[in-house]
């Protein structure tokens, strides 16, 4: 076995969306990383033994705080808080009435601003505290039949930069992750469409959809040492396709 250390040594992380396709691949790339990690979820997700699974509502203030706190009660601490809880809705402007909406909304991007402040006491007194949350290309490419989920995308984007931007004294960095289409239960639908298939892939330069290791594998790297002037962005895991 190597001696040398791991890029997340020490790192104490929080994961919402502990759950999901993604947010599982997440919370494996961290630990392997070696950060010690609490996945949450809506239901407290089954994950290896050394992971601590716990429930989280993050459309609830309570259940925020409540989850900051078991976190920290649980590691000691906390030094990363990784807003991977999303839902998507497939439906125009049109279609999209506005319950709708606001659900998409208080997920994605509201569910994300509630955690970040309720992490930011825990974060402040770390050393190497860091936000990182998943937006999408969906936040500055157009798309049709997804209206609620890139407005929250887009809000994701710019919530990173305010952030940023005012926690900076606190040595806070705030960043995220931006990537186009990538296979999980969530995209699972358009995955199996042939038409769309053909359609996104030609819009992809490099031809394919992300991997979730390749998400999760960004937001190791936005965490560790290699990263620590980097602040308020937007990484994007796209294939090219926003050069396109």
């Amino acid at each position: 076995m190597s001696d040398h250390p791991r890029p997340l040594d020490g790192i104490r992380a929080l994961v919402t969306g502990a759950g999901g396709g993604v947010g599982r691949e997440i919370v494996a790339r961290l630990q392997h990383d070696g950060a010690r990690v609490v996945a949450a979820d809506l239901v407290a997700p089954e994950l290896p033994a050394a992971v601590s699974g716990i429930a989280l509502d993050v459309t609830d203030d309570a259940s925020c705080a409540s989850a900051i706190g078991e976190a920290v009660a649980v590691l000691g601490g906390l030094d990363l808080l990784v807003n991977a809880a999303g839902i998507m809705v497939r439906k125009n402007a049109l279609g999209t009435d506005t319950q709708t909406w606001q659900r998409v909304l208080d997920v994605n991007l509201t569910g994300a601003y509630r955690m970040s402040r309720a992490a930011f006491a825990a974060l402040a007194e770390s050393p190497r505290a860091g936000i990182v949350s998943i937006s999408s290309t969906h936040a500055f490419l157009a798309a049709k039949n997804s209206i609620a989920y890139s407005v929250s995308k887009a809000g994701i984007s710019h919530l990173t930069r305010l952030l940023a931007l005012e926690w900076a004294e606190h040595r806070i960095r705030v960043n995220a992750v931006a990537p186009t289409v990538v296979p999980s239960p969530m995209t699972a639908d358009v995955l199996a469409d042939p038409s769309y298939i053909a359609r996104k892939f030609t819009a992809i330069p490099l031809g394919e959809p992300i991997p979730a290791s390749a998400v999760a594998g960004a937001i190791s790297y936005l965490t560790s040492p290699d990263a620590a002037q980097t602040t308020g962005q937007v990484l994007v895991l796209d294939g090219g396709e926003s050069l396109a």
